[in-house]
């Protein structure tokens, strides 16, 4: 009876103790720097904490809320410790008011620590870290609990970051960071080797196979959040001791959703070894910046590496620039399935299309470049360091070693070349079968001329139905010849030297262009991208499976040329575009009777609303946020919809 009476009390003090651990109940703590107290329990608007080592001195459990106040200020490295659940998140947020709270790194590694913990959301915070490492006494600033060897996250001596998410002994899952203003992230390194090395927000995993560790991070989303000014990358992901022989360990589940990348001393976005990505309604702008002698001087907008199934769309490549590499975007070696669709890439140094070497099914379709590849070689050799319009290699990873490519794609893109540059199109030798089809190359007529060459070398060529206008600019390679069209496409634009709004490169009712393009389907599977179309074109036009498609990013078809609501929608136009200071419309053909105009930001919410009836209107938007905006114009038998970016 005795055992029997003690063995009950176990199970009851088990039972009890796991009801308690499920009956914790969720705590909001409050912070601020300007009237808390960390002797405060931190609990209440009127009793909160002060300071950010409070903070850092407490374990957080699922469902806890740090609330930071509004307009306040801190300085140092918050390192949030303990883990949410996916259904109840531990949430960093602000309160009080529309400004967001400001921490300062103050020269520790990141303004914001996560190591090994997960289901956190970070929302409405202002980060920036650029001084000194060093303390008034000439001391290293480091964090406790890192000072050992093997864990360097403490000190900024080197590197430094704005978000550091670090998984080393587990995997990780389930971030949201939302509505985040990270910026001037630069370390002050004892060696002037690394005084690039500045990163808005790295994702780091550390896995050892020789004793079979392999960590991930998965389930990961940044929205409307604004990285400016870093060393070098903006969003990193990188995978540390996982070799791309180990393809079945990958970070998965990626979003990057309606964010702007401005002057970033690298590129904007670089995922490393990470499968499942949605990169959505970004701009980037100025990668490879040189705004500060600190950052890399070098980047293009976006390079995945060593990933799978990874699409690209609706996004802004602006304004890349550096010695290498430094395209609106480019795929880098060792992907599958990656797709760049949709875009609108502008003025970027290096070119439009780079595709690197070991890539399976990877390319571009139905994106707009607009005076893509001016880089010149400092030597003056072809096929070097020129800037290029379309750029197929075999480079991966070594100069000795090259690795061909499978079902590399360029299709129904659009790319506008002025006089000012003349862009190449180059594919290396022994780079696998390349398929290059429905393309418009549009150069105006007075340039220099713009060379071409299709190796042939172990290549399997099947290139065909593109237009190259005005032919006098190029000197095409013999490949480019089957089926090319050499007349005018008719493109809207009219300005030599081309207008930064996507819309102008639409084509008229009356190209040629038009039907005239080669059929892709055969295929129901989305990632089989050399045989489904993916059904739309940049514009939102439906691409048939049945019926030639129209050559160029724009499916202008004769079966709705005389639908009269296409060509309405296609005379209203916004510009400039993107802008910083007003949006111009003018209505074309749309009626002048009354017409309502929205304005509505990423998440939905109306900024501004007119009801009008000119034709021509000007908006002013020089107190709006930058990112990506909607126009809705709207009477009583039309409704169009435009897409802004706000610079």
């Amino acid at each position: 009876m005795l055992k029997y009476n003690l063995k009950l009390l176990v199970i009851c003090l088990i039972t009890l103790v796991i009801n308690l651990n499920y009956c914790i109940l969720a705590n909001t703590y409050y912070v601020s720097n300007s009237i808390g107290n960390d002797d405060y329990d931190g609990l209440s608007i009127e009793h909160p904490f002060k300071s950010i080592e409070k903070i850092n001195s407490l374990y957080f459990n699922p469902g806890d809320t740090i609330l930071l106040k509004s307009g306040d200020i801190w300085e140092g490295m918050l390192w949030i410790k303990g883990s949410g659940s996916v259904q109840n998140p531990i949430i960093l947020d602000s309160y009080g008011g529309e400004i967001k709270p400001i921490i300062n790194g103050n020269g520790y590694q990141a303004c914001i620590l996560i190591y090994n913990d997960d289901n956190i959301n970070i929302n409405n915070l202002e980060l920036f870290n650029e001084a000194s490492h060093l303390d008034s006494l000439g001391n290293i600033k480091k964090l406790i609990g890192f000072g050992g060897a093997s864990n360097s996250w403490g000190s900024g001596k080197d590197v430094r970051f704005g978000i550091k998410i670090i998984a080393d002994n587990q995997s990780l899952s389930n971030y949201k960071l939302d509505e985040l203003y990270i910026h001037d992230i630069y370390p002050t390194p004892e060696n002037i080797n690394n005084t690039h090395k500045g990163y808005g927000l790295k994702l780091e995993t550390q896995s050892d196979t020789l004793i079979n560790l392999y960590n991930t991070i998965s389930n990961f989303e940044i929205a409307n959040s604004y990285i400016y000014r870093t060393g070098h990358y903006g969003f990193w992901i990188k995978s540390l001791g996982l070799n791309m022989n180990f393809d079945d360990f990958k970070n998965d589940n990626i979003k990057v959703l309606d964010c702007l990348f401005e002057h970033t001393g690298g590129s904007g976005f670089v995922p490393n070894k990470s499968s499942n990505i949605l990169v959505e309604n970004c701009i980037f702008n100025h990668s490879g910046s040189s705004l500060d002698q600190r950052m890399w001087k070098r980047g293009s907008g976006m390079w995945p590496f060593d990933c799978y199934n990874v699409i690209a769309q609706e996004n802004y490549f602006m304004n890349a620039r550096g010695p290498l590499d430094s395209y609106g975007s480019h795929i880098d070696y060792g992907n599958e399935n990656v797709v760049f669709q949709y875009n609108f890439s502008i003025n970027n140094e290096g070119g439009f299309v780079e595709i690197l070497g070991d890539n399976i099914n990877c390319g571009y379709r139905y994106n707009i470049s607009v005076n893509d590849g001016y880089r010149l070689d400092p030597n003056n050799q072809l096929w070097r360091k020129r800037g290029k319009t379309f750029f197929v290699s075999n480079y991966c990873g070594s100069n000795t070693v090259r690795c061909p490519n499978s079902g590399t794609f360029i299709y129904n893109n659009t790319s506008f070349v002025n006089d000012t540059l003349s862009p190449e199109i180059y594919c290396w030798p022994n780079v696998g079968d390349v398929h290059i089809f429905n393309n418009i190359v549009f150069a105006t007529s007075d340039g220099d001329v713009i060379p071409t060459l299709i190796e042939n070398d172990s290549n399997t060529i099947d290139i065909s139905h593109n237009i190259f206008y005005d032919v006098n600019r190029f000197y095409l390679d013999e490949d480019l010849w089957n089926t090319a069209i050499y007349e005018d496409p008719e493109l809207l634009n009219s300005d030599p030297l081309g207008i930064d709004d996507p819309t102008y490169y639409n084509v008229s009712h009356g190209s040629i262009a038009i039907n005239q393009g080669r059929l892709v389907n055969g295929s129901d599977e989305l990632t089989d991208y050399l045989e489904n179309n993916g059904g739309r074109d940049f514009f939102g036009n439906i691409v048939s499976s049945d019926t030639p498609t129209t050559i160029g990013a724009c499916n202008y078809n004769e079966t709705n040329e005389f639908d009269l609501s296409n060509i309405i929608e296609s005379s209203v136009v916004t510009y400039p575009n993107p802008t910083s200071t007003e949006i111009n419309i003018e209505l074309g053909l749309l009626s002048s009777e009354n017409y309502l105009i929205s304005i509505f930001d990423s998440k939905g919410y109306e900024v501004y609303s007119i009801e009008d009836s000119n034709s021509s209107l000007k908006i002013d938007v020089s107190h709006l946020s930058k990112g990506v905006y909607h126009v809705h114009i709207k009477n009583k038998r039309n409704y169009i919809n435009k897409k802004v970016v706000i610079k």
